[in-house]
């Protein structure tokens, strides 16, 4: 998909749609099998194709990429 349909999604989508659609992404991600450290590493090189690599972790998630490691660490 490129930018622009994408930019046409947000722009057109109903709060229906969009609660649907992250509701969809979470159960794809809990339903996934692949193993978690692959996982990660994709997420991490996705992240580097973000201009801002924290929005991308804050959309997923509500914290920056800073704050996950703290987490990972130190919990």
């Amino acid at each position: 998909m490129d930018k622009e349909q994408i930019e046409a999604i947000i722009e057109n989508a109903s709060e229906e749609f969009l609660e649907n659609f992250y509701e969809t992404l979470l159960n794809e991600i809990n339903s996934d099998d692949e193993a978690y450290h692959k996982k990660a590493h994709h997420l991490l090189l996705a992240s580097l194709k973000s201009e801002d690599p924290d929005d991308f972790f804050i959309s997923l998630c509500g914290w920056n990429l800073e704050t996950l490691i703290e987490k990972t660490t130190y919990e």
